[in-house]
């Protein structure tokens, strides 16, 4: 909320979402009146996501409760009237609790600046500048020089300071909201130090080696038998469907074979690669053995991917064990049920899709912070490497590309690990929501990126438009329509050209005047209802001027902030300042703009922006850990996991129980 509405009040051109929600509970579009509409606030402040503090919640409550309290202080009817609260009031509370840093220095600087004024003032009262001599005018004019060069100065220090506020703004817009409060141990500010909570996976693994082997050791088998095995075969080739032989897999004689060995006195059902020594490459060879050392290292992650479970040779053949867990990759999944049904994704709230969210970003942080292989694939992790398994009660990792163990001597970069593991961390994090994307939509991965993470603006060139009309049947008198779409928190930026190029002007008879200019854009709701706030309002308007400012082409623009969802129609009229009054409508660019809700909550609009924007930064950016740690990504109760495994197997289980389910068989 702090930095919503800072950013509101710093910078005219950035709109507030804050804003948004107290007019959808204000029945007039201006203040809070009585305990309902305060209720109807406060509960949709508490489900936006705009805030995770505790203390912010505490405090929103206090400025009502010091509102309600001036009420009936300053009412003498035994039934005082109920209280109100503006958002102005509301604003000015947050921001006095939450100072802007360095807001001292400006205000500073323009108290300076009203001491100089006054202090000239007191000079002109005594002085009449009418009867100055050429002395006292010397004075006077070194006064003025002295007190524009101050202003000159302070309203660079001015623009300078809000240009740094303006991008940490910029740099913490979606992360404020992709931290916890201090119940879950996370720090509530923006993203977390480098120094303190970026992973270290190799130094952690160098100082828990001892820990990490002693953990693969108890998860050996021993005496594996093969399914339908013989003397002179193993058995029946299994699909390989976590890519335990990563791109070998087939290839050269090496395969997979399902088969149980005995484990803590018991039969467990274990996947084996079985390479052979000879005849194949040196690169399958090394591959096998990094996938097996990287699935060893993660002895410890509970959840990640299957376990090592051993490993034997036996002269001619070598044979990597590891845990046996029928499973579909989450890509398979859903292509299966919207070839059922031809279109399906999952609801943000549904206990099916927070689980599935929970466990894969479990999943991934374990591997980020345990595993100090190389992942090869790291840039292209994404929903078929995300395996669903046990009747949709597990997510784990497959299909992963392993290399060596990172050596800092011997990569090309020379990267040192704190950067490259950051490196990896962030393709982790853009993978996971490539995954999230894909269960919430049925757009491909480009268009659902646009749709869940849309550009801060929108574009829509007037010129264009008229460009793609056919100037054949043109009418000067005809209504000029153009619609559009924008998204809530989009800004609409319109683009017009020089109205000497517009075919209305071209084509006039003199009822639009000698000078023609852009008249500053009229917006309203569709049917002319003034009944709320309107979907979208200015950017940056100028109330002095009627006229839009162009450029030496005669190129003008308007910008414009979505706030809500709705319809509505924004009216560029052309405008002569001899006439002093506007053409009929006809002469009237109308851009017909409808206002789309988000896909889905602010919380997860975050969340996605902070993925998509993870750049391979080392400081004050989003990590797995405080992802995972976030309340959004809270577990699930026993009940909640009952109904999951329910949805699934009713949904997306294949025929005959196969696939994904606590049984066998059904592997794809």
């Amino acid at each position: 909320v702090v930095s919503k509405t800072s950013e509101a009040v710093g910078m005219a051109e950035f709109a507030d979402p804050f804003k948004e929600i107290f007019l959808q509970s204000s029945s007039d579009g201006e203040v809070l009146c009585g305990e309902e509409e305060w209720k109807d606030f406060f509960q949709r402040f508490l489900t936006s996501g705009l805030c995770n503090s505790d203390s912010d919640f505490r405090l929103v409550e206090t400025i009502w409760l010091e509102s309600c309290a001036q009420s009936r202080a300053f009412s003498d009817s035994p039934n005082p009237p109920p209280p109100t609260l503006s958002f102005e009031t509301l604003k000015g509370g947050i921001l006095d609790a939450h100072p802007v840093a360095s807001v001292s220095e400006a205000k500073s600087a323009a108290s300076a600046i009203k001491l100089q004024a006054k202090n000239l003032t007191s000079l002109l009262n005594n002085w009449d500048p009418g009867k100055l001599n050429e002395e006292k005018t010397r004075q006077l004019l070194s006064v003025l020089y002295a007190l524009e060069k101050e202003h000159l100065l302070q309203e660079q220090k001015c623009s300078s300071l809000s240009k740094r506020v303006r991008e940490k703004m910029e740099r913490t817009r979606l992360k404020s909201l992709t931290t916890s409060d201090g119940d879950t141990g996370v720090s509530s500010a923006p993203g977390i130090r480098a120094d303190e909570g970026l992973a270290n996976p190799l130094m952690k693994y160098k100082q828990n080696v001892t820990i990490v082997e002693k953990a693969a050791i108890k998860h050996r088998v021993k005496s594996v038998r093969y399914h339908g095995a013989n003397s002179e075969r193993k058995g029946k080739v299994a699909k390989d469907a976590f890519g335990f032989g990563q791109t070998y897999t087939d290839t050269n004689r090496i395969h997979c074979y399902k088969g149980q060995g005995s484990y803590k006195g018991k039969l467990v059902d274990v996947m084996t690669l079985v390479v052979p020594k000879t005849k194949v490459s040196s690169g399958s060879l090394t591959a096998a053995w990094n996938g097996y050392s990287a699935h060893k290292s993660l002895a410890l992650a509970p959840t990640c991917v299957p376990h090592a479970m051993g490993f034997e040779d036996d002269g001619e053949e070598m044979h990597f064990h590891y845990e046996h867990i029928p499973a579909r990759s989450l890509s398979r999944v859903l292509f299966e049920r919207r070839k059922k049904l031809g279109t399906f994704k999952l609801d943000e709230f549904s206990p099916i899709y927070r689980h599935w969210a929970r466990e894969l970003l479990a999943s991934l942080c374990q591997l980020h912070e345990q595993c100090p292989h190389v992942l090869l694939n790291a840039y292209d992790i994404g929903p078929e490497n995300c395996m669903v398994a046990r009747q949709g009660t597990s997510v784990r990792l497959g299909r992963l590309l392993w290399g060596p163990v990172f050596d800092p001597t011997a990569n090309a970069k020379n990267s040192s690990p704190k950067v490259f593991f950051r490196e990896r961390e962030c393709a982790l994090l853009r993978g996971f929501g490539r995954a999230l994307r894909a269960m919430l939509s049925c757009e491909k991965e480009e268009e659902s990126k646009k749709k869940f993470v849309p550009d801060t603006s929108f574009s829509f060139d007037i010129g264009k438009c008229f460009a793609d009309q056919s100037d054949e049947n043109f009418d000067p008198s005809a209504p000029i329509v153009f619609p559009t779409s924008v998204q809530v928190g989009q800004r609409l930026v319109i683009d017009l050209p020089p109205t000497s190029t517009v075919p209305n002007v071209q084509y006039d008879t003199g009822e639009l005047g000698a000078n023609v200019l852009w008249h500053k854009p009229i917006v309203g709701r569709v049917g002319g209802s003034s009944a709320g706030a309107c979907p979208m309002q200015v950017v940056n308007e100028n109330s002095i001027r009627r006229t839009l400012a162009s450029d030496v082409s005669g190129n003008s623009q308007c910008v414009l902030y979505a706030s809500k969802a709705g319809l509505c129609d924004i009216q560029i009229p052309f405008y002569d300042p001899a006439l002093k009054s506007m053409p009929n409508a006809n002469c009237t660019i109308t851009v017909a703009c409808e206002v789309v809700p988000p896909p889905c909550s602010s919380t997860l609009t975050a969340i996605m922006g902070a993925c998509v924007e993870a750049k391979d930064e080392t400081e004050n950016f989003t990590t797995l850990k405080s992802l995972l740690n976030h309340r959004y990504f809270q577990s699930l109760g026993v009940r909640e996991l009952e109904d999951v495994m329910s949805v699934y197997e009713a949904e997306f289980a294949l025929l005959g129980g196969a696939g994904g389910g606590g049984g066998g068989g059904g592997v794809l």
